[in-house]
């Protein structure tokens, strides 16, 4: 093939995303010698462990690098998130972010930019390059979007569809099929390698992002296969399901290579993650029971207080509304979740399925009894008030009552052990609403809980002022039937002209790589962006 890429044209910046890819997997399969190609980097460029913005809210990572704003700022944060003004959660919406992806501000400095699969993101009018989305996400947040239309056409003529499923065909039960889905996900590793390597060869570009989002369901589906000491661990299993993650590992190490090479010396290629996937110990799915042992979840008696303040609520509540609510909260009680779950999986389109899936995660609230309750997350604990004022039906009036309110869920949520093993079984307990201060920040919960993985939670949580709260299954027997889960393991590994070989860079964060990238072709970092410029990192051949 001819390519069109004029070999004088420099900088050019290759950033390639492994979706999810885990540090500590990919050192302890470097030092075996199974990804020699990220070694290649390693010991020919700068490697990095990264501070992350996943150690709080692990879905912000991609969005913070796109923007290096934290998620106060670009509001990005998980697959459901709140908004002043709704009851329940919804789905984020990347279109209204409101700081700019990197590639926009590189499109208006006249950069010829082509970006494909990045996460939590969506097309971006007048648009000189390509844009490909959620062709092969893991999660769509969008729909399968490509840009200009032509190369859509071309895409399908020559490559076929992407040959994975995403999560909304996986995640409400586990894969039927674990090894067929191995083979899947390692075909779709090969297929995305040989499309970017054609748009890299077909098209003129400066800079190029390609995410690969293969190790994220492996990790999620095939971690009990590779952990032996993993509580799911089966006693018996195939070879390939024994290695199946390691396997969608050197898959990407060789998808990495091949991209490499066809980027040439005189490109920076960088290859990041945000987060990692280790087991899932996550106490998340037990939460609501506690919720409702603590009385503050369709509380059956409630408070003068809250009483008091639901009547205010309710007032300004359309009858019509509340009957609906109550009727599709019944209606979700009739219907036995398999029936929901293949309803949904096999008769419903996307969009309809999303909605529904929405209204039923709430169905069964009584807000003008709930003074707080769970966003669904499989990972970290979300826990929003139902707060006057904020949310439409809100019975928690702000200032002191609201105030006491987090003090408790704060103090309750530090105090969690396993009663299993006496283990704490959090890391660390967060309030964004006071740690954070950008203008996203009232869309996020009020309190985040990071679980520690070494508590080995299951199916249990004990507190010091309510004792034990017992959930039915452990949490990788609930949906979406994670046995790995997300742990912060974020890293980089840049090679090209001016990058020190052999480095190892400290201190550095997914925040700087956005201000970094626009420095790397003589743009000054916008004032919004919270990363700083890596230095180390921008020094052009001709300057060195």
């Amino acid at each position: 093939m001819t390519s069109l890429v004029s070999p004088t044209r420099k900088p050019r910046v290759l950033l390639i995303g492994l979706d999810a890819g885990d540090r500590e997997l990919i050192e302890q399969w470097e030092n075996e010698g199974l990804l020699p190609n990220i070694s290649r980097m390693r010991a020919q460029g700068t490697w990095a462990q990264l501070h992350t913005t996943a150690e709080v809210l692990h879905v912000s990572a991609w969005p913070s690098i796109f923007t290096g704003t934290t998620p106060d700022k670009h509001g990005l944060y998980h697959a459901y998130v709140m908004q002043p003004g709704h009851q329940s959660p919804l789905r984020p919406r990347p279109d209204l972010c409101p700081v700019p992806f990197v590639w926009k501000t590189l499109d208006e400095h006249g950069k010829r930019c082509i970006v494909v699969d990045a996460f939590l993101t969506c097309p971006l009018k007048n648009f000189r390059g390509a844009q490909i989305i959620d062709w092969g996400s893991w999660t769509w947040f969008w729909q399968q979007t490509i840009l200009p239309e032509a190369l859509a056409s071309e895409i399908a003529a020559r490559f076929g569809p992407y040959p994975a499923e995403d999560h909304s065909k996986v995640g409400m039960t586990p894969p039927p099929d674990p090894e067929g889905f191995r083979e899947r996900l390692l075909a779709a590793v090969a297929k995305k390698a040989e499309v970017t390597q054609w748009l890299m060869q077909s098209r003129d570009w400066d800079f190029f992002l390609v995410v690969f989002g293969e190790c994220h369901p492996a990790g999620h589906y095939f971690w009990h296969f590779h952990d032996t000491s993993y509580v799911a661990h089966p006693q018996e299993s195939s070879a390939e399901l024994r290695t199946a993650l390691r396997d969608v590992y050197i898959a990407l190490d060789r998808a990495v290579g091949q991209l490499l090479d066809c980027a040439g010396a005189e490109t920076i290629v960088c290859v990041i993650s945000g987060d990692g996937m280790g087991p899932n110990y996550s106490g998340s799915h037990i939460l609501t029971r506690l919720l409702e042992k603590m009385r503050l979840l369709n509380d059956p008696g409630g408070t003068p207080d809250a009483q008091s303040a639901a009547a205010t609520a309710n007032a300004q509540t359309p009858g019509k509304a509340k009957a609906r609510r109550d009727l599709l909260g019944t209606l979700r009680g009739l219907i036995p979740k398999s029936a929901r779950v293949a309803i949904s999986r096999t008769l419903l389109p996307r969009s309809v399925n999303e909605k529904l899936s929405l209204r039923w995660k709430t169905a069964s609230i009584a807000w003008e009894r709930t003074r707080a309750f769970v966003i669904e997350n499989a990972n970290e604990g979300f826990i929003r008030i139902n707060l006057a004022g904020r949310e439409p039906e809100g019975i928690v009036r702000p200032g002191e009552e609201y105030q006491r309110l987090c003090d408790a869920l704060f103090d309750t949520a530090n105090s969690m052990t396993n009663p299993v093993n006496g283990r704490r079984a959090v890391h660390n307990v967060h309030r964004p609403q006071v740690e954070y201060h950008g203008p996203c920040r009232l869309q996020m919960p009020d309190i985040v809980i990071t679980w520690d993985p070494g508590a080995r939670v299951t199916t249990s949580l004990n507190t010091n002022a309510h004792g034990v709260t017992h959930g039915e299954h452990a949490g990788c027997e609930v949906a979406p039937y994670y046995t790995g889960n997300h742990r912060p393991n974020a890293f980089a590994a840049i090679v090209g002209p001016g990058v020190a070989p052999g480095c190892v860079l400290e201190g550095a964060s997914i925040l700087d790589i956005a201000p970094t990238i626009l420095a790397r072709f003589g743009i000054a970092a916008p004032d919004y962006m919270d990363g700083r410029v890596l230095n180390e990192l921008t020094v052009r051949r001709g300057d060195a």
